[in-house]
């Protein structure tokens, strides 16, 4: 017996010891050098690079290339694989690494032709921006080059090598911001199938763009101050607008995408992974269409404690480990800023200089339009290009999409005149064309904000951004606090897009873009708040077109409602209003259920008891409540009955603000639109109820109203891209974190889907300024930064963000030299 566990003692301990082994050699080796010196050949003079106690680099340079150089190869330090991930997606490139599980996906994105118009705008870049970028690049491919025997574990576990770095990787990366945000041709084709079912008359109500809850931003009859008029003057000049370039558009040229690396790997583990990143990807996808949501909001000195102006902002994206923010400090001459970028950008995106803080939501501005192409005959490539005939040549793409042990994919992209088609159904083709295609679209973003000094040079650097079109919301260290929406937004010659339109004719082309100063902008309005969050921000009297197709009003009315009387505001009042879990629509339905049910009982008896449960609710969407559950399923169920006499069992097909629309019915209760099979509309509300449990049984698989509490529908899941099951998902991810809150709140909380990062700028002292993400800076999980600032995010407290040198020099953990030569 003793020699029996004697070999038993002998297996137990080389098995830990292999582990132990495996574990350093694939998850701890890999770890960067944060302490000491290292060099960097391409540059000038040594850069230095401290990190604090949340492994956020401080990158201090004697010149802006040596700067972007650093910070390319910071940033692969930590987020090398998400970058490699990131320029595959948007070049289409992953079915060479993944195999054809996603065909698909680079289908999708080779037909876009990201890869094609980033290689096309790296050539239009001026001097300075291809000095940045091209260092960028360096140092990217100088870590990739120091460390190709100790890679991050994802490219261990795929079995592939980065190929090098390219200046256009960074505008292809772009190109994936665009898609995320300004990609709604699939809503333009659901608009005219529900405008044909449901008839011209009730389509009006169901793509109003009216809502009792919105606040504007400018073009509001009921504000004399809203300082749309005092954004030029303010900048204290003559105003040199008459030096900017016309805003003409100008046609795409099309060229075609460079090669890639093939790659090995064990073919059951890359399958494996590969679902893994499909379905990461196509659940972001759908997440973002259902509930986009931003919020930033500044407010003037008149509502502070300290007299100066607060900013606050939190971008809601895909919930990834990694983020999709990275925290950095950049110090050169003329930079110090501090604040969030994308990885495989340089410099910083949102955040803060010495003078200046800004931030972004996204507007919505319809910036892609669908044209119906003709083709003679069908099969052909030739295509009608007016009414009288004249007809043109498609140009005619082979795409070779590598497949990892599989023969190549050919993929034929047809590119008309207006883009490529990317819909086919019955005979109908669909081209798209975009503004991030156009030339220029790429390159011409929100990169170069942080060298502004002020209101004047903040507004001529947003008239250099094509997009992805943002509400900016702005303030100084002066006091002054401003709004600009900058982007390239197409004027049309008839229409405006919202559905898809003819293209054998003239009649739809675009003429040019909004002129800068035509765009909606303000500075110190009288009221000294300014709030966007997706909702509409142009009011009746703002005349050219951004779009209809705004979100819903309630988070902006929320937050107004929790600012507008404040006059001690200090940085964690901010924190906890982008923490807020209240929900009106919820709070609106649960009236309408609890007064109809006064009048008819439900069928259900455990509708009958949650809506005695909504008796004195206070509208905060708690975690643990099955009552939040129950309206929520009522309000889709409520939805379902309204449009199931035009749309049948396709009622998803109605993306619009759907719930403004719901809450509009209920409040006016027209005969038009109650069903013919109820009396009134205290019966459809009952009927919606008791579909609302008979949903929520099922889903949850429990009859139980204990089993159906908030978190069992909504809790949080923090994917990593491979780790989506079994150990992998156990090592890498977050998930079923119980959270409170809708999509309707300011936290603005779905399953996989939310705050991406959180900033507070306090420009009266920047020390005491907040940045948070949901994670960690490191993309590697054996880094004590992987997910270090979860438990913050999470539960709303605040992580200061040090920015004097005083205050850096005491945060300090770590310092690396990167020095020239070899």
């Amino acid at each position: 017996m003793r020699a029996i566990l004697r070999v038993f003692y002998w297996i137990f301990a080389i098995l830990v010891i292999a582990t132990a082994a495996s574990a350093w050699w694939y998850i701890y080796r890999p770890l960067p050098q944060i302490d000491g010196s290292t060099s960097l050949p391409g540059l000038r003079q040594e850069v230095t690079v401290e990190r604090d106690g949340w492994g956020v680099p401080h990158i201090r340079a004697a010149t802006v290339e040596d700067l972007a150089e650093a910070q390319g190869y910071v940033m692969a330090q930590d987020r090398l694989w998400q970058m490699d991930l990131l320029r595959r997606v948007a070049r289409g490139q992953l079915s060479e690494i993944l195999g054809p599980t996603t065909l698909n996906i680079d289908k999708s994105f080779r037909t876009y032709g990201f890869g094609r118009a980033a290689e096309r705008d790296a050539t239009l870049l001026d001097a300075e921006s291809r000095k940045v970028i091209e260092a960028y690049a360096r140092g990217v491919n100088q870590f990739i080059e120091q460390h190709k025997k100790n890679l991050p574990l994802e490219f261990s576990l795929l079995r592939y090598e980065p190929k090098p770095w390219q200046p256009s990787d960074t505008l292809a990366i772009s190109g994936y911001m665009y898609r995320t945000l300004t990609d709604t041709w699939e809503r333009e084709l659901n608009r005219a199938k529900v405008t044909e079912r449901a008839g011209a008359d009730r389509a009006k109500d169901l793509f109003s763009e009216e809502a009792a809850m919105d606040h504007f931003v400018v073009g509001d009859p009921k504000v004399i101050d809203d300082g749309s008029q005092r954004s030029a003057a303010g900048a204290d000049d003559e105003d040199d607008d008459d030096d900017m370039e016309p805003d003409t558009v100008l046609k795409a040229g099309r060229g075609s995408s460079g090669g890639v690396l093939k790659a090995e790997g064990d073919p059951d583990l890359t399958s494996a992974l590969a679902e893994s990143v499909l379905e990461f990807l196509q659940e972001s996808k759908n997440e973002i269409r259902q509930s986009l949501g931003s919020n930033n909001w500044v407010v003037s000195g008149a509502h502070t404690a300290t007299g100066k102006p607060l900013l606050a902002n939190d971008t809601h994206l895909e919930l990834s480990i990694p983020s999709i923010w990275y925290e950095i400090h950049l110090t050169a001459p003329g930079w110090n800023v501090k604040g969030l970028t994308l990885p495989g950008a340089p410099m910083v995106i949102i955040g803060h200089n010495d003078r200046i803080a800004w931030g972004f939501t996204n507007n919505g501005a319809d910036v892609q339009d669908l044209y119906v192409e003709s083709f003679i005959p069908p099969e052909d490539d030739n295509y009608r290009v007016n009414a009288n005939g004249a007809w043109a040549k498609a140009q005619i793409l082979d795409e070779v999409i590598r497949v990892k042990d599989h023969p190549d994919e050919h993929l034929k992209v047809v590119v008309t005149r207006h883009g490529p088609i990317v819909h086919r159904e019955g005979e109908k083709e669909y081209a798209l064309r975009w503004t991030a295609t156009e030339p220029g679209g790429l390159a011409n973003s929100y990169n170069w904000l942080g060298k502004a000094r002020n209101w004047k040079e903040f507004r001529e650097t947003m008239k250099r951004v094509w997009g992805p079109g943002q509400n900016a919301v702005y303030a100084d260290v002066e006091g002054n606090i401003g709004y600009v929406m900058a982007a390239r937004v197409p004027i049309r010659k008839k229409g405006h897009g919202e559905v898809p339109v003819p293209g054998d004719t003239d009649d739809y082309e675009w003429t040019g873009y909004i002129p800068f100063e035509q765009l909606p902008q303000a500075l110190n309005p009288e009221s000294g708040l300014i709030v966007t969050a997706n909702a509409r921000v142009v009011g009746p009297l703002y005349k050219p077109y951004l779009t209809d197709r705004w979100e819903e009003p309630y988070r902006t009315a929320r937050i107004y409602d929790l600012l507008h009387d404040r006059h001690d505001l200090r940085p964690e009042d901010m924190l906890k209003v982008q923490t807020d879990t209240y929900s009106y629509p919820h709070l609106f339905l649960a009236d309408q259920l609890s007064a109809a049910a006064k009048t008819l009982s439900p069928k259900d008896a455990r509708a009958q008891k949650l809506i005695e449960g909504l008796k004195d609710w206070n509208g905060i969407a708690d975690a643990d409540s099955p009552e939040v559950s129950f309206l929520h399923a009522a309000r889709r169920a409520a939805l379902d009955i309204l449009l199931a006499p035009f749309l049948g069992k396709e009622t998803s097909l109605y993306q619009w603000r759907s719930t403004t629309f719901l809450q509009k019915i209920l409040t006016d209760r027209p005969a038009k639109w109650l069903p013919a099979a109820y009396k009134n509309y205290e019966e459809l509300l009952v009927a919606a109820s008791d579909a609302a449990v008979t949903k929520l049984a099922e889903q949850s698989k429990s009859d139980r109203l204990e089993d159906w509490a908030w978190k069992r529908f909504n809790s949080l899941d923090m994917f990593h891209p491979i780790g989506r099951e079994g150990m992998l998902k156990r090592f890498l991810s977050i998930t079923d974190k119980p959270q409170s809150g809708t999509i309707y709140s300011v936290r603005a909380a779905s399953k996989t889907h939310g705050p991406a990062m959180r900033f507070v700028g306090n420009p009266g002292n920047w020390d005491e300024s907040i940045l948070l993400i949901p994670a960690g800076q490191s993309g590697q999980p054996g880094s004590s930064h992987y997910s270090d600032q979860f438990s913050y995010w999470y539960e709303g407290k605040p992580i200061f963000a040090p920015f004097s040198d005083a205050a850096e020099a005491s945060a300090r953990k770590h310092s690396l030299t990167l020095k020239p030569g070899s």
